[in-house]
Order: C-alpha cells, then structure tokens, then sequence
C-alpha cells in the first residue's frame, strides 16, 4: 500500500463530527463511536451487514462495526470520550455504544487476538465494557492488556480497577485492580493473582507500536509497506 500522511486538522474534524453526532436521544446505527488513528499493515474493516474491505486512516465506526487484523498487524482506535485501543496481529473486535439521558455506554467485543487498552475515566452513569466468548469487564478509568485465545481470556490490568462477570459455569462475579490479573477459562473457572513476570512482559509488548518499513522503487513512485517489529 502507498504510505499517506492523514491531516492532523481532517482528524480533528472528523473526531469533532463524532462527539457531534450524539445529540439524539440514542446514536443511531450510522452515528460515529471511534476513529481509526492508526494502521500497519493489514487490517480490514467491515459495517454492520456489509462486506469486508481495507481500513483507511480516518475510518469512522459506528455501533456494529468490526475489525480485525492480520499477522504483524495493528489498528489503533480511539473513541469519543479519548480511550484507546491498541488492537494487536490477529485480532478481531466488534464495538457498540448505547446513550441514555446524554451518557454513552460503549462496549467492545473481542472474539480473538489480544487488545491494549487505556479507557479514559467514564462520566456517571457511563462504563466501558469488554466482552469476550467467556467474560464481561466493566471499567471506568483503567489501563491494561487484554488476550483472547483458544483456552479462554486473560486479562492484565496495568492500574484502575474493573468489575468481572464470568459467562460460563458458576458465572462468577468480582472485582480486581491494578498489579494483578484475571484468567477465564472456558470451562468457567476464574483465578485472580498478582501480575506474572510473563503477563508483565506481555502488557509491556502490547504497548509497543515500532513499525519496519519496506520501500519499493517503482514508476509511479516510492510504495512503503510498513510492518510490525518481531
């Protein structure tokens, strides 16, 4: 793909029409949630009932939407109240938002890949979510890691502090805060414990966006393919 640089003031515009657009009394299915900052490499984007088709800098999403990614792959989201999502190689989120009395909830579903998060601190009566196949969070001002595999989810919370739901098993309820993380596996178990080396690691590696760049010479000019870091 060619290499664009994307205004910094058509940015602003276009995260001010966003913020704009909830004045009704509920956002509607066209109303913007988030934009995309961000991309490396391959990651596609796809409306409610539409097809699939290749993410541009600027996308807009509203509730329905999805993403996903590819192998050494990136999408960095940012929602109308300021969160961020970083949303890693082979990944794929859907987002939703609900308004009540001017308050937007959000909610973020990830059916694979991992997600780091910085959710900015929500208003009363607003919360962010994130659901996966085997939990809810809630969280109202928190940062963290949060990775959806083949044997459940886990989740590394950085600092702030969430409410949990199991969705499976005994659906067990709690609460966890920061320095300490949640595994949900999908026989509904749910074991809470201070932050392993390991999961450090691994919270330290998804906030790392270091791209690679790949120039081809051609007669149409210089074609940049940019990549993830090993």
């Amino acid at each position: 793909m060619k290499k664009t640089n994307f205004p910094l003031v058509a940015l602003l515009i276009l995260v001010a029409f966003a913020a704009t657009n909830f004045a009704g009394e509920n956002p509607s299915s066209e109303a913007p949630i988030a934009i995309v900052m961000k991309i490396v490499k391959d990651v596609n984007f796809k409306k409610a009932n539409g097809d699939w088709s290749a993410t541009k800098i600027g996308q807009t999403l509203a509730t329905g939407d999805e993403i996903k990614t590819g192998a050494k792959s990136l999408a960095i989201v940012k929602f109308t109240d300021n969160s961020i999502l970083r949303v890693r190689e082979n990944c794929s989120i859907k987002i939703y938002a609900d308004k009540h009395d001017k308050q937007i909830s959000k909610n973020t579903y990830i059916e694979k890949g991992g997600v780091n998060f910085e959710v900015t601190k929500q208003q009363q009566n607003e919360e962010f979510q994130f659901t996966t196949p085997t939990m809810v969070a809630s969280i109202r001002g928190t940062k963290g890691f949060l990775q959806v595999g083949d044997n459940g989810t886990v989740l590394v919370l950085e600092e702030g502090a969430i409410d949990y739901k199991s969705l499976l098993g005994d659906q067990t309820k709690g609460n966890v805060t920061g320095g300490n993380s949640v595994i949900f596996t999908n026989d509904g178990q749910v074991t809470v414990a201070t932050i392993s080396p390991d999961q450090q690691k691994q919270l330290e590696d998804s906030k790392k966006t270091n791209t690679k760049k790949i120039i081809i010479k051609t007669n149409q000019g210089d074609l940049i393919i940019e990549y993830l870091e090993e």
